[in-house]
């Protein structure tokens, strides 16, 4: 989707004249529109011209407050539909910027086309137990042994309907996993907030696809740039088409490699706490509405002719 098809269809969707939202848009953020008329609105409209990037963010806010949706208008495109306008270099960028290395290998990927890679839910994945295997020593290795995760909890959560547990394949080799926790919101404040951990965990603190709750990443690791893109382009696309049933994106760690990584893609610092042998762990959460309606989100999902892909 392109900008200005974006705001034609928010427009026409609240039943706004072009005079009526120019005058909405001066009310709500007197900055950025001031000087604001109907012809610029049309160009805008018509992909004559295009806004800048804080200006694209403070109409989706307007949206957002008229709507009480943290992307309005998305309803009526499919999850596949979202993942395909997703700019995957932008995405990769985000990813670049961070210099994890413990997270994000340097497996060598000039030659690799994003074509070539495959994202898979992990419970349909003919190699799931290798995968889970693979999860479990990485997540003994990056927190220390604290969590005391098995195998069997994450094959166990992996196949609960409201979790997102990916998988990157290249040419039938692993080279990246995400998952991703959907819990109530009860559940996912005790996690944030250090009172209890993921072992600690039951059946009922999980939310269904189409109950409220929030996103808690559990997991994640690639061997290259490319693969990481692949796999946050899918959560986005989830979270973006989910978005009425996701209250908080939110993550755990020990590792200081990977903070830049979580300050890029717009999580803030929550709280921390001192476990077992003088471990620190830092906690971050955000609102769906703050980590999706941001300048790079945005840049990703509403400029697609501009991205220029593979």
């Amino acid at each position: 989707m392109q900008f200005n098809e974006y705001l034609k269809t928010c427009r026409t969707a609240n039943s706004h004249t072009q005079e009526a939202l120019v005058h909405a848009l001066y009310s709500f953020d007197t900055e950025h529109f001031k000087g604001l008329d109907t012809t610029t609105l049309s160009k805008w409209e018509r992909g004559i011209t295009k806004p800048k990037l804080a200006k694209q963010v403070s109409i989706i806010k307007y949206f957002q407050t008229l709507t009480h949706v943290v992307l309005p208008c998305f309803d009526s495109y499919s999850e596949a539909e979202i993942e395909e306008s997703i700019c995957k270099v932008g995405m990769q960028n985000i990813i670049t910027e961070s210099k994890s290395k413990k997270l994000i290998l340097n497996f060598p990927s000039d030659s690799m086309s994003i074509d070539d890679l495959r994202v898979y839910q992990l419970k349909n994945f003919i190699m799931i137990d290798k995968v889970i295997n693979i999860n479990t020593y990485l997540d003994k290795d990056f927190n220390h042994g604290f969590t005391q995760l098995e195998a069997d909890d994450f094959k166990k959560w992996a196949q609960l309907p409201g979790n997102l547990f990916l998988v990157c394949e290249y040419f039938e080799e692993i080279i990246g996993l995400l998952f991703v926790l959907k819990l109530k919101k009860s559940a996912f404040e005790k996690i944030i907030n250090g009172i209890i951990m993921e072992k600690e965990l039951k059946n009922e603190d999980f939310a269904l696809p189409h109950e409220e709750g929030s996103s808690y990443i559990l997991s994640f690791f690639t061997l290259n740039k490319k693969a990481a893109s692949m796999l946050f382009v899918r959560y986005y696309a989830h979270l973006i088409s989910h978005q009425k049933y996701i209250h908080e994106v939110g993550v755990a760690t020990f590792m200081e490699d990977a903070q830049k990584l979580i300050e890029n893609i717009n999580l803030p610092y929550h709280t921390s706490s001192m476990v077992g042998q003088g471990k620190e762990l830092q906690f971050f959460k955000a609102p769906l509405s703050s980590f999706l309606a941001t300048e790079s989100v945005i840049k990703m999902i509403l400029t697609k002719q501009e991205c220029k892909e593979e």
